[in-house]
């Protein structure tokens, strides 16, 4: 051990992989954390520095990082890398001609601040703004100050802290405070202020900095005025190391923007993206939203991923609500993910086109390459997890060939080894197929539906191995009506039909001889004249979170899961289509879902199916009361019954 600590570089990397394979990640964080501790108090020549804040701790370090590396050498911790055994690798990695050691510090949960501050033992602090990330662990903005403000009571009497003058809350940390303070901002009693702030696309963020008597015009490579603190803040710090305004203001000039963090990126074709992917918590969209309002482009689009920090009960509220604000602030404003559908109600009707949704960043992606030019600028925003919306820009400059929702892996794409690993859903497209024998009723490849016919859609999968399986009761419901209502099924090259008054109602009973994902471009391709609207459209399918043989109606909603729904509502960009779902989960749906949807059922699920269809037709009869006579009249509101 003693040998080890007596040179923390070369053999970290090696130590790290080979340790994790022996004894495990959580044993082997523990050992580094040890080691640091052990390791911390020999390194006595560098000046330690912490960055804590709800938002611009990766953008301020790596700023700080160009500022003090223009006079000496350093380190920082790498990327957004910020939690205890990444402190913990930091500092083992401090050598003797080191003048400089900064670690970003997480505030994610309460007392997280207490381990990385014993070990970091900084001197220096800067804390950028108080928001209302990880409000989940904490409750209130309130909460989460009093974790950062362990920060500023910390620094000895010998250090320094740099507190943001235009946040209340970090500036009333002062008061904790036995370091001497510097503050930052456009207050005009800040310390260190800035004036002249501007940062309209294509320009980069631009200020004048004062301190003192001192002046300095400073241009960055940054992308927004909320970058602001981010700035001040390492300027601030290089100060109170000793380096001049002039110093500073031409450090920070050369540092570019931390990936998906405000990264702009314009492809050869002159189209240009500005990543902001890395995450998307609701309160920095507002931000987001001002900068793309003042943006000077040719057409001004936004695509939006997956919201972070949000609970399942407030996320459709959330979502909709920033698509009503998006559509003030872009031309376009594109939703993709399972939540993405939740936010049609929210179109503006004087622009139905401004705001579309997809199920897939492929379906997203070929949407935008559709539509975007030269000079275009398309706005990202979304959660790196979920979303990997770099795609959008990747399938534009080279090859991508991974299109996998939802792959939970925490990097960019273009630093992945399974990027060209073809993987992920098919896009929403439908091949053509020869309309030769279609019935008169065919016109221009369409069948014209009757003007007060209602569309009932069996969803299932046409191919015979998929018949009794739980995945094609849509199928089943739509036959056993046709049966009932002695309508007779007609076979046509992408569908068959059964048509005819019943109790009152002009039906059209459907079943699409595609796959199952291609359910509504190819509802859209058949039945979609100028005269048809998805309201007048009832899909019937299974749902594997309702108990088998139980039903489910809905009017309006999400896809909730189902590619072929969501196909639907992403064909039709809307959520105002009636659903039937038909339950199918059993204890034997829990063991392997997609073994189960596809097998047949077996004896006593088949009887308790039975059961359920007889009930199939009253179910359906509500339903097709239901048509609303116009898209208003149906509520925003998910109805569940």
């Amino acid at each position: 051990m003693a040998e080890l600590t007596k040179s923390a570089s070369g053999w970290r990397e090696a130590l790290d992989w080979r340790m994790r394979r022996v004894v495990g990640d959580d044993r082997m964080d523990r050992f580094l954390i040890r080691l640091a501790v052990h390791w911390r108090p020999r390194v006595k020549k560098p000046v330690f520095i912490g960055i804590t804040g709800s938002a611009g701790k990766t953008t301020t370090k790596e700023l700080l990082l160009g500022v003090l590396s223009y006079r000496s050498r350093g380190i920082a911790n790498p990327g957004t890398l910020n939690v205890l055994p990444e402190v913990a690798k930091t500092i083992l990695r401090v050598r003797s001609d080191h003048a400089f050691c900064i670690a970003e510090l997480t505030e994610d949960r309460p007392g997280v601040m207490d381990g990385q501050l014993s070990l970091l033992q900084p001197s220096i602090g800067i804390v950028t703004i108080v928001e209302n990330d990880h409000e989940g662990a904490y409750g209130s903005a309130d909460g989460i100050a009093l974790e950062m403000q362990k920060l500023v009571a910390y620094l000895p009497a010998s250090g320094t802290a740099l507190l943001n003058a235009d946040d209340p809350k970090v500036l009333a940390m002062a008061s904790v405070c036995r370091a001497k303070v510097m503050t930052f901002g456009l207050s005009a009693n800040a310390n260190l202020r800035a004036e002249d702030v501007s940062s309209n696309w294509p320009d980069r963020l631009r200020m004048t900095i004062v301190h003192g008597s001192d002046r300095m015009a400073v241009t960055t490579q940054l992308c927004g005025t909320h970058w602001l603190p981010s700035v001040l803040g390492a300027i601030g710090a290089g100060l109170a190391i000793g380096m001049t305004l002039k110093e500073c203001a031409t450090a920070v000039a050369s540092v570019a923007p931390f990936e998906g963090r405000m990264q702009p990126v314009t492809t050869p074709d002159g189209v240009s993206f500005m990543r902001d992917d890395l995450k998307a918590p609701v309160w920095t969209f507002d931000t987001c939203f001002a900068y793309l309002k003042a943006a000077q482009a040719r057409q001004k689009f936004m695509v939006i991923g997956e919201l972070s920090e949000v609970g399942s009960t407030k996320k459709a509220i959330a979502y909709r609500r920033i698509a009503a604000k998006s559509q003030t602030a872009a031309d376009v404003t594109v939703f993709v993910g399972p939540w993405a559908f939740s936010v049609l109600s929210a179109r503006d009707p004087m622009r139905p086109d401004a705001l579309q949704a997809f199920a897939t960043v492929r379906d997203a992606s070929n949407f935008i390459n559709s539509q975007v030019q030269s000079g275009d600028l398309v706005f990202l925003k979304g959660s790196i997890k979920n979303d990997h919306l770099l795609r959008l820009v990747l399938d534009r400059t080279q090859e991508i060939a991974c299109w996998r929702d939802n792959c939970q892996r925490m990097m960019f794409c273009d630093a992945c080894s399974h990027r060209m690993v073809a993987s992920g859903a098919s896009p929403a497209l439908v091949q053509e197929h020869d309309s030769a024998g279609i019935v008169a009723d065919v016109q221009n490849g369409m069948i014209k539906l009757g003007p007060s016919e209602q569309l009932i859609v069996g969803l299932g999968n046409h191919d015979l191995s998929f018949d009794g399986t739980p995945h094609n009761v849509g199928f089943e419901v739509v036959d056993r009506l046709a049966k009932l209502w002695g309508l007779e099924w007609i076979a046509m090259p992408q569908v068959w039909m059964a048509r005819g008054e019943v109790k009152n109602y002009q039906v059209c009973l459907v079943k699409l001889r595609s796959e199952i994902n291609y359910t509504g471009p190819l509802i859209l391709k058949i039945f979609g004249d100028a005269d048809f609207e998805a309201r007048r459209c009832i899909l019937v399918f299974d749902d594997l979170a309702v108990p088998l043989g139980e039903f489910r109606q809905r009017v309006t909603g999400g896809a909730g899961g189902h590619r072929g729904v969501a196909s639907v509502l992403q064909a039709f960009q809307t959520n105002a289509v009636r659903r039937l779902k038909l339950g199918i989960s059993n204890p034997a749906s829990l063991l392997d879902r997609v073994a189960y949807v596809t097998t047949p059922f077996d004896v006593q699920s088949r009887t308790q199916l039975e059961l359920a269809l007889i009930q199939a037709e009253s179910q359906i009869l509500d339903l097709l009361s239901r048509c609303p006579k116009k898209p208003a009249d149906i509520t925003s509101a998910p109805s569940e019954i």
